[in-house]
């Protein structure tokens, strides 16, 4: 495998609609980078009955073994919504409504960490002349303040 630049992080958001009926794949074709599904919320939609509803997770394991969680056990007069302060999964993801009709809304943020392309040596020569050229004296601009005599 070929040594990899640094990885610059990439941030999009994300959201899903889970109904009884409606499970939810989360999974990526792309091989060259990282992502992570990182959950912050899930909340009951405003049709949603006041019945219990409970959100699963299904992921793997580090051994590559599916394993389910739940994530929430909400109810409209109890527990309308729950924060999940970043729960971060590995793709691929199934996210579905074990118990209860719906809806109820999953948010957070897909993070991607894309692979930085290395520079060439021309780029970096530049890199530096500029980053010389620009170069400013600490902040005071050698001034000196004249000291008071005792």
């Amino acid at each position: 495998m070929e040594s990899m630049g640094p990885l610059r992080p990439q941030t999009f958001l994300f959201g899903c609609e889970l109904k009884a009926d409606k499970e939810y794949h989360f999974k990526v074709d792309d091989e060259e980078n990282e992502h992570q599904l990182s959950l912050r919320t899930v909340t009951l939609g405003a049709g949603a009955k006041d019945e219990l509803h409970v959100v699963e997770a299904e992921a793997l394991d580090y051994e590559g073994n599916p394993v389910k969680v739940v994530l929430a056990s909400l109810k409209m007069s109890v527990q309308p919504t729950v924060s999940l302060g970043g729960f971060e999964i590995t793709p691929p993801v199934v996210l579905r409504l074990k118990c209860g009709s719906g809806p109820v809304y999953v948010s957070g943020q897909h993070l991607v960490a894309l692979e930085e392309e290395p520079e060439s040596e021309d780029e970096e020569e530049d890199t530096k002349i500029l980053n010389a050229s620009t170069k400013r004296p600490a902040s005071g601009g050698g001034a000196k303040t004249p000291q008071k005599k005792a």
